[in-house]
C-alpha cells in the first residue's frame, strides 16, 4: 500500500511540474519553467504565420512550445527517459489545457489517439505513446485561413 501511495505521489508531482498551458505568454512560460534550452523562429503554412519554437525541460519532461502573436498555441510533451506517457499523465495534461472546454473521447488516427474539443483544438498522442501534442483553436484557425488564402485565386503580381 505504501509503495502504491509513493508511486501515485511521484506521478502527480512529476505531471504537475510539466504543465504548460495553451494561451500562456512567453513570460509566463519562463516563470513556470525557467530559461528555455533553445528558441527557433520559423514560419508556418506557406510563410504566412510567424512562429517561434521554445524548448524547456522540467520535472523529467521536455516541453516544446510554439508561440505566435505572443502566446502559446501548440505544446508537445515527452519524458526525457523516452518512456510512454501514462494514462494519468495524459489526462492531467489534457485537463490543464482544456480552457473551460471538454475533450471528446479519443479516437484512433494514424496509429495514435486523437482528442478534439468543440472549439477546434486538438490533442494527439503518437503511436508509441511517447509524445502528446496539443494544438490550440487559435493555431488551427490561423492554419485554416492560410490554407484558404493559398488556394484562392490571386491577382498579386499582375
Amino acid at each position: 500500500m505504501r509503495l502504491v501511495l509513493l508511486t501515485l505521489f511521484f506521478i502527480v508531482s512529476v505531471t504537475t511540474t510539466a504543465r504548460a498551458r495553451l494561451g500562456e505568454t512567453a513570460d509566463q512560460l519562463v516563470a513556470r519553467y525557467g530559461q528555455p534550452l533553445s528558441e527557433t523562429d520559423q514560419k508556418g503554412e506557406g510563410d504566412k504565420i510567424p512562429l517561434a519554437d521554445v524548448v524547456f525541460q522540467k520535472g523529467g519532461f521536455e516541453v516544446k512550445v510554439t508561440i505566435t502573436d505572443g502566446i502559446s498555441v501548440l505544446e508537445s510533451f515527452r519524458k526525457l527517459n523516452g518512456e510512454p506517457l501514462t494514462v494519468e499523465e495524459v489526462r492531467t495534461l489534457l485537463a490543464v489545457n482544456s480552457q473551460g472546454h471538454g475533450w471528446e473521447a479519443p479516437r484512433m488516427a494514424q496509429g495514435g489517439k486523437l482528442w478534439s474539443r468543440d472549439d477546434d483544438a486538438i490533442a494527439r498522442l503518437d503511436p508509441d505513446g511517447t509524445i502528446l501534442l496539443i494544438k490550440s483553436r487559435e493555431l488551427t484557425h490561423k492554419e485554416n485561413v492560410a490554407k484558404r488564402l493559398a488556394r484562392a485565386p490571386s491577382l498579386e503580381g499582375f
